[in-house]
Protein backbone atom coordinates (compact mmCIF):
# COMPACT_ATOMS: atom_id res chain seq x y z
CA UNK A 1 0.00 0.00 0.00
CA UNK A 2 1.00 3.58 -0.47
CA UNK A 3 2.11 5.55 2.55
CA UNK A 4 -0.69 8.12 2.09
CA UNK A 5 -3.31 5.35 2.24
CA UNK A 6 -1.79 3.94 5.42
CA UNK A 7 -1.66 7.43 6.96
CA UNK A 8 -5.32 8.01 6.05
CA UNK A 9 -6.36 4.72 7.68
CA UNK A 10 -4.43 5.52 10.87
CA UNK A 11 -5.92 9.00 11.15
CA UNK A 12 -9.42 7.62 10.55
CA UNK A 13 -8.97 4.99 13.27
CA UNK A 14 -7.71 7.61 15.74
CA UNK A 15 -10.68 9.87 15.02
CA UNK A 16 -13.13 6.97 15.36
CA UNK A 17 -11.56 5.99 18.70
CA UNK A 18 -11.83 9.59 19.92
CA UNK A 19 -15.51 9.82 18.95
CA UNK A 20 -16.23 6.47 20.62
CA UNK A 21 -14.48 7.57 23.82
CA UNK A 22 -16.37 10.90 23.86
CA UNK A 23 -19.73 9.22 23.36
CA UNK A 24 -19.09 6.38 25.81
CA UNK A 25 -17.99 8.63 28.67
CA UNK A 26 -21.24 10.60 28.47
CA UNK A 27 -19.60 14.01 28.76
CA UNK A 28 -21.70 15.27 25.87
CA UNK A 29 -24.98 14.42 27.62
CA UNK A 30 -24.53 16.55 30.73
CA UNK A 31 -26.51 19.72 31.08
CA UNK A 32 -24.27 22.80 31.18
CA UNK A 33 -25.94 24.30 34.26
CA UNK A 34 -26.84 22.30 37.31
CA UNK A 35 -28.13 23.41 40.69
CA UNK A 36 -25.36 22.64 43.16
CA UNK A 37 -24.31 23.97 46.53
CA UNK A 38 -21.50 26.06 45.05
CA UNK A 39 -23.92 27.79 42.73
CA UNK A 40 -26.22 28.81 45.56
CA UNK A 41 -23.28 30.07 47.60
CA UNK A 42 -22.16 32.14 44.59
CA UNK A 43 -25.67 33.52 44.32
CA UNK A 44 -25.67 34.37 48.04
CA UNK A 45 -22.28 36.05 47.70
CA UNK A 46 -23.55 38.09 44.73
CA UNK A 47 -26.61 39.20 46.66
CA UNK A 48 -24.49 40.28 49.61
CA UNK A 49 -22.21 42.29 47.32
CA UNK A 50 -25.18 43.99 45.67
CA UNK A 51 -26.57 44.96 49.06
CA UNK A 52 -23.27 46.71 49.88
CA UNK A 53 -23.50 49.04 46.88
CA UNK A 54 -24.20 52.64 47.70
CA UNK A 55 -26.57 54.73 45.59
CA UNK A 56 -24.77 56.72 42.90
CA UNK A 57 -25.01 60.50 43.06
CA UNK A 58 -23.61 63.06 40.65
CA UNK A 59 -22.33 66.49 41.60
CA UNK A 60 -24.01 68.84 39.11
CA UNK A 61 -22.42 72.00 40.52
CA UNK A 62 -19.94 72.01 37.61
CA UNK A 63 -22.74 73.09 35.27
CA UNK A 64 -23.11 76.34 37.22
CA UNK A 65 -19.41 77.31 37.14
CA UNK A 66 -18.34 80.25 34.95
CA UNK A 67 -15.76 78.14 33.08
CA UNK A 68 -18.44 75.70 31.96
CA UNK A 69 -20.86 78.47 31.05
CA UNK A 70 -18.13 80.14 28.92
CA UNK A 71 -17.81 77.11 26.63
CA UNK A 72 -18.80 77.79 23.01
CA UNK A 73 -20.12 75.30 20.49
CA UNK A 74 -17.74 75.21 17.49
CA UNK A 75 -19.61 72.76 15.29
CA UNK A 76 -19.64 73.42 11.56
CA UNK A 77 -22.59 72.45 9.43
CA UNK A 78 -22.00 69.57 7.04
CA UNK A 79 -23.17 70.24 3.52
CA UNK A 80 -24.80 67.28 1.82
CA UNK A 81 -22.93 65.86 -1.16
CA UNK A 82 -23.90 63.46 -3.89
CA UNK A 83 -23.49 59.81 -3.06
CA UNK A 84 -21.21 59.07 -6.03
CA UNK A 85 -21.48 56.59 -8.87
CA UNK A 86 -23.95 53.72 -8.73
CA UNK A 87 -21.27 51.22 -9.79
CA UNK A 88 -17.82 52.30 -8.59
CA UNK A 89 -16.16 49.53 -10.61
CA UNK A 90 -17.76 50.48 -13.91
CA UNK A 91 -15.49 52.11 -16.50
CA UNK A 92 -15.34 55.89 -16.28
CA UNK A 93 -16.83 57.55 -19.32
CA UNK A 94 -14.37 59.62 -21.33
CA UNK A 95 -11.30 57.69 -20.08
CA UNK A 96 -9.42 55.55 -22.61
CA UNK A 97 -7.42 52.65 -21.17
CA UNK A 98 -4.58 51.30 -23.31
Amino acid sequence: MKSSTVLFIIVTLILAAGVYWYVSTGTGNESPLTATGSQTSAQTQFQSLVSQLQPISFNTAIFEEPNFLALVDLTTPITPESSGRLDPFAPVSGVVVK
